[in-house]
């Protein structure tokens, strides 16, 4: 993939984008200790808000979205870096994969755990709801949906508040790496 777009650098934005710059250069994502920023060394957004700020009124309805897959699921945090490295390595997004492996070992997620998942090989899971967040994200990435077994099971372990969950995070994950891969944006160099 070749770097293809650089988000503005805070002195060059519109006051709107400026405005929503604010939401990635503080609050609960730019918390000392965060796994990864939004923001690099030189002021600009990177990830998926460098793209977001070219249209702040969508980025702000993406902002919410994205918030709510990082901080309000009630799935538990090593489930859902589970799906979303899963994702990450379906579409191989260098972005997702830097901030996830370390958001995934933050999470409690072995090296062991992350190179399972990088070969493509279930991670050792501590609970159940693992097991099922990885067989149905799996699923999902590679037939699009789940038969009626699979739903059961799915539906069984996590609820069906839980699997509405997950599938939304997996589909929420794949936007954002189509995203990422697009504009061309990268991890940080090293």
């Amino acid at each position: 993939m070749t770097a293809r777009y650089t988000s503005p650098a805070p002195d060059e934005m519109t006051d709107e984008q400026r405005s929503f710059y604010q939401l990635f250069a503080t609050g609960r994502r730019a918390q000392p200790g965060s796994p990864f920023s939004l923001v690099d060394e030189a002021g600009r957004l990177q990830g998926p808000p460098a793209a977001w700020v070219l249209t702040p009124r969508v980025g702000r309805a993406l902002e919410q979205v994205g918030g709510a897959m990082r901080y309000e699921l009630s799935l538990s945090a090593r489930a859902r870096e589970i799906a979303i490295l899963l994702v990450a390595h379906h579409h191989r997004s260098p972005f997702e994969l830097y901030a996830h492996t370390r958001a995934g070992a933050a999470a409690g997620l072995s090296e062991e755990d992350l190179g399972a998942l990088a070969d493509g090989r279930p991670p050792a899971f501590t609970a159940e709801e693992e097991r099922a967040a990885y067989a149905v994200t799996t699923r999902i990435l590679a037939a699009g949906a789940l038969d009626d077994a699979e739903y059961a099971r799915a539906v069984g372990v996590l609820g069906a508040g839980g699997l509405f969950e997950l599938v939304t995070l997996v589909g929420w994950y794949s936007l954002v790496a189509v995203q990422l891969a697009v504009f061309g944006l990268l991890p940080p160099a090293g």
